[in-house]
């Protein structure tokens, strides 16, 4: 079983790294452009310090290694944003300028945060929506959920259940109201306790005790979206109540209608025999 459900997560990995390649694709090309266009431009503020004969060549050597040409450059500025981002810009502000750390600051708090945040943003949401595509993985889901639930409703049943038989009465449903950790129990169960002789009856099958069964579905009736189910259910009900009331009532006034105009001909003769 294990196996299995590593072999899915697998499955699943797979699938949202081939949906997330064209972001990929994308959002590599963001960043190089905005690498190449930093690199470029730090390169061209340093291109007078090294060439300037006034500086000690070491200094410049040292510039040079970081900032002194196009492949250099761009490997620079990808260890400013992907690692240790000290060293290249200690180079500059040591040797350079000052000015150059409030640069680096900028850039890191614009790319290294920002940008790279929204790519980030952009393939969670991607493999989201793999994974909501997903149908099995929807209901494998769906069913951690429910066996989840049905092992939080099990142990609130069993603290209720001080008796021990596997059933509840209305004495032992009472502490529910009573005791501070059932009622953090039922409010991470999504169950309002604010009618409690209603909750109990809507739980109990008429022998005035709750089964372990009838606790777990009653409660998974009662939690979540099954009560717009059960409310739609319960409207459409009482609109066939309704036209079968309206067919009776109609029916016993044709029935009714009958006769009393068989007892007023009897009326219209005594009037017209004077």
């Amino acid at each position: 079983v294990r196996m299995s459900q590593v072999l899915e997560s697998l499955q699943l990995l797979l699938k949202c790294i081939a949906a997330s390649v064209k972001i990929l694709f994308w959002s590599l090309f963001l960043l190089m452009i905005i690498q190449i266009s930093a690199g470029m431009s730090i390169s061209y503020l340093v291109s007078e310090y090294l060439v300037d004969e006034k500086v000690d060549i070491i200094q410049r050597k040292e510039v040079f290694r970081y900032y002194g040409t196009f492949t250099g450059t761009l490997l620079t500025m990808f260890e400013v944003l992907f690692a240790n981002w000290a060293p290249p810009a200690r180079v500059l502000i040591d040797n350079v300028s000052e000015w150059y750390s409030l640069v680096f600051i900028i850039y890191r708090c614009f790319v290294g945060f920002a940008v790279l945040n929204v790519v980030n943003a952009v393939f969670v949401q991607s493999t989201m929506k793999v994974a909501q595509a997903d149908e099995d993985f929807i209901v494998k889901e769906k069913k951690k959920t429910e066996d989840a639930y049905r092992r939080k409703v099990t142990t609130l049943f069993r603290q209720v259940d001080t008796s021990g038989d596997g059933k509840i009465d209305m004495h032992e449903f009472k502490r529910l109201l009573k005791a501070p950790k059932l009622q953090a129990w039922l409010s991470q169960l999504e169950i309002e306790t604010t009618d409690l002789w209603g909750l109990f009856n809507m739980l109990d099958q008429g022998e005035g005790e709750i089964s372990l069964k009838d606790f777990e579905d009653g409660t998974m009736r009662i939690k979540g979206w099954a009560r717009s189910y059960d409310v739609a259910q319960l409207k459409a009900s009482v609109q066939r109540l309704h036209t079968k009331m309206d067919n009776v009532l109609t029916a016993a006034e044709q029935n009714l209608s009958a006769p009393r105009k068989e007892l007023d001909y009897p009326c219209l003769s005594v009037q017209v025999s004077p």
